[in-house]
């Protein structure tokens, strides 16, 4: 049985390193192999760390829990922008249980609680380009390719990112 809960700093840890190997697996041959192999770790157990410290107000956390063990998370800033909505900020499954349809359920899960909770009912995130696997998940669980900017990312590089769009359009 699978369930999604709260994350509380409790969870911090483990949010960071399913954080870190998801990139590790996404991003080789797009990040730095520096960077993935020797910063990742400590690098989003940092981010993860200041998240769970110091949360914004529209901040919300859940984990997906499957046989009482954390198998991926999910970030979001509810209405967060006025033109595109709650902002998902990161969505990752761990490896194990990829393709067994968590991160749909995840995205659905942040959609309702928008919608019920802040009366938003547009969600949207930004994906990279170079993320082939990615992107076509979210173009089958009906995400719209709004538009493309780069990305500052923590390796040093600039990285080409899409934001993907659900709910209706302004």
């Amino acid at each position: 049985m699978v369930k999604i809960r709260e994350a509380s700093i409790d969870d911090c840890s483990i949010i960071a390193a399913i954080h870190a190997q998801s990139w590790q697996r996404a991003y080789r041959g797009i990040l730095s192999d520096q960077y993935l192999d020797h910063e990742v770790g400590s690098d989003r157990l940092q981010i993860w760390t200041d998240r769970f410290a110091n949360p914004s107000a529209n901040q919300r956390i859940l984990c997906l829990e499957s046989a009482h063990e954390i198998v991926g998370f999910v970030c979001a800033y509810f209405s967060e922008d006025g033109a595109f909505g709650t902002f998902i900020d990161n969505l990752h499954v761990s490896h194990a249980v990829k393709r067994c349809g968590y991160g749909a359920r995840m995205v659905k899960r942040i959609a309702d609680l928008s919608r019920a909770q802040f009366d938003e009912s547009r969600v949207y995130l930004w994906v990279l380009a170079d993320n082939q696997p990615a992107v076509s998940f979210y173009e089958r669980i009906g995400g719209r390719r709004y538009e493309a900017r780069m990305w500052d990312s923590p390796d040093g590089g600039k990285y080409l990112k899409y934001r993907y769009v659900w709910g209706p359009e302004r």
